[in-house]
C-alpha cells in the first residue's frame, strides 16, 4: 500500500540521472511523479496536471524562468515548489522552499489538499 495516495510531485531535473533516481524514490514513497527536464515542460504539465508540488534543483538552468513564470500565472502561482538541499537549507528563497530532507519534503506535502 502507498504511503502518499493521491499526491503528485512534478520532478523537473534536466540531469537524466538524478531525475531517475528521485522518481524511483518518490515511487517508492507512494506518490505519483512527473518529469520535466526545463520551465517548458514544467509548466506544460503543471497546467495540465496540477501537481502538489514542482521538485526541482538549485542548479536547473531554467530554474529563475520557471518560478517568474509561475508567478505571474493566475492558476499555477501559488503551486508549492521545493528543493532538497541540505547545504543551502533556508526556509523560503524567492518562493523556493529549500528542505532538508525528503521527510521534510513528507511533512509538507501532508497539508496540501489531495488533486
Amino acid at each position: 500500500m502507498s504511503e502518499n495516495p493521491q499526491k503528485t510531485i512534478l520532478v523537473v531535473e534536466d540531469e537524466d540521472e538524478i531525475g531517475s533516481n528521485m522518481n524511483a524514490m518518490l515511487n517508492r514513497k507512494g506518490y505519483r511523479v512527473l518529469r520535466a527536464t526545463d520551465a517548458d515542460g514544467a509548466i506544460t504539465m503543471a497546467e495540465q496536471d496540477r501537481p502538489a508540488m514542482i521538485l526541482t534543483d538549485l542548479d536547473l538552468p531554467t530554474l529563475a524562468s520557471m518560478m517568474e513564470r509561475l508567478k505571474g500565472h493566475q492558476a499555477l502561482k501559488h503551486l508549492l515548489v521545493a528543493v532538497i538541499d541540505i547545504d543551502h537549507a533556508t526556509d523560503v528563497k524567492d518562493g523556493l522552499k529549500i528542505l532538508n530532507s525528503f521527510e521534510e519534503m513528507d511533512q509538507l506535502l501532508a497539508s496540501v489538499p489531495e488533486n
